[in-house]
């Protein structure tokens, strides 16, 4: 363990930076507005499986915007599985029912469910940038701020995950001052702002890769070794994503069971 200790200190020192800057507040924008609105026409059957949303020009019309704000907006639809485009005839509803997704559980209850005692190293618990991808997933502003966590998850005091979340602090604006080494982070977005996670679910995309650098010297204390890679986001009850994770499970200590 004192070679993990010693590799997580260096690691921490590396990644942390400099504190909270101060946060702009913004209105909802209207690619948010537009993705709500094809969302609750979707939902009340006024766009049935295989129906044709309005066009682009009928939705940059309707929300006074421009085509590139309404693709955004479609684009993450899409992104989604919750629209299809059909070139040269428009966008349609999908037809796949999407409400069959894995319902979220954390890391500290799966274990906790298993007899397993769960526990975290912080490695980073503060606002970063988040990259491109981040902010599409969890449909945010180009200046969004963004809490960043990033732990190391252990079972029985072995090293399974490294884990790394991106959660807009606009909507979570307390995030940075939780001890997330001895918190969940669900509990918290349960407990400290009302999330309901009761209907929340994950779309995930999981594969298996070789893994070498800090990340393998932090889960195996090896230059190199097999993980197993999950990447999701987290929606709400209301279909809105709230959380974006990409987390490294050791693929000797990890076995994902999934029942469809």
């Amino acid at each position: 363990m004192k070679q993990l200790y010693n590799v997580i200190i260096l690691y921490r020192q590396e990644i942390q930076g400099k504190g909270l800057s101060d946060m702009k507040t913004n209105e909802p924008p209207i690619f948010r507005k537009i993705i709500d609105r094809i969302n609750a026409g979707i939902e009340s059957g006024e766009f049935a499986r295989g129906d044709a949303i309005p066009s682009e020009p009928e939705l940059c019309k309707q929300f006074s915007t421009t085509r590139m704000t309404v693709r955004r907006a479609i684009d993450a639809l899409v992104n989604e599985g919750k629209l299809f485009r059909v070139q040269g005839k428009g966008t349609f509803v999908s037809q796949l029912d999407l409400d069959k997704t894995y319902q979220k559980q954390g890391f500290s209850s799966n274990m906790r469910s298993l007899g397993v005692h769960p526990s975290s190293y912080v490695l980073l618990a503060d606002q970063c940038e988040g990259n491109a991808e981040v902010r599409q997933s969890l449909e945010m502003l180009p200046d969004e701020p963004i809490f960043c966590l990033q732990r190391i998850r252990m079972a029985d005091e072995s090293p399974i995950a490294i884990e790394r979340v991106w959660i807009s602090l606009r909507r979570f604006p307390r995030l940075p001052e939780f001890d997330f080494s001895k918190r969940s982070l669900y509990e918290v977005l349960h407990e400290e702002f009302g999330l309901d996670l009761t209907s929340s679910y994950s779309r995930q995309r999981i594969n298996a890769l070789s893994i070498g650098g800090k990340d393998a010297e932090l889960l195996f204390q090896t230059k190199r070794g097999v993980a197993l890679r999950i990447r999701n986001v987290d929606y709400d009850k209301a279909h809105r994503p709230f959380a974006m994770a990409d987390t490294l499970y050791h693929g000797g200590k990890y076995t994902l069971d999934v029942v469809i």
